[in-house]
């Protein structure tokens, strides 16, 4: 399964603010981000158009084509940015818990996630990371992924409650 699909299966329907995020943590490849986007801005148009050498600017076409959709693009630091990171980290831990069948490839997945989005203070106790210099291959409590995970879907669900 692709990271797209698992952010669907995990989130619903992307975001502007997800394709960007995503494309910035290399979850999304240039042909899935022009097929996503809505709209028929100039803008979106542009970006849809893109092609050969042209897509060596496709960063800056994306930004424009967001822009254009909802006002501004999300930046690193950002609320925005943070709340997407958060979703893509959500949906790539939720799709490996699922899939991953033994530990040491759960904990494989899982250090490739620190290294490709980061990580809060709250994941860093459910990862030991591989130590290449003595041989040890990361470790994982998934019993920690799942604590991890089932917190985040309680905070969620308590801030979209206190919108109602």
């Amino acid at each position: 399964m692709s990271a797209l699909d698992a952010f669907r299966r995990t989130h619903g329907e992307i975001t502007w603010d997800d394709i960007v995020t995503g494309h910035d943590f290399g979850f999304l490849e240039i042909p899935d981000i022009q097929a996503w986007v809505p709209g028929e801005g100039t803008a979106a148009a542009r970006l849809k158009a893109l092609q050969g050498e042209a897509l060596r600017t496709f960063e800056a076409h994306l930004w424009a084509a967001c822009a254009e959709a909802v006002g501004k693009t999300p930046r690193p630091g950002s609320t925005r940015w943070s709340q997407a990171q958060d979703r893509w980290r959500e949906a790539v831990l939720r799709e490996a818990l699922a899939v991953e069948t033994t530990a040491p490839r759960l904990a494989a997945k899982v250090e490739r996630l620190y290294d490709q989005v980061g990580c809060p203070e709250d994941m860093l106790g459910m990862l030991r990371p591989s130590q290449r210099w003595s041989g040890l291959p990361a470790t994982v409590d998934p019993q920690a992924v799942q604590q991890f995970l089932e917190r985040i879907r309680r905070t969620s669900s308590d801030r979209s409650g206190s919108n109602s």
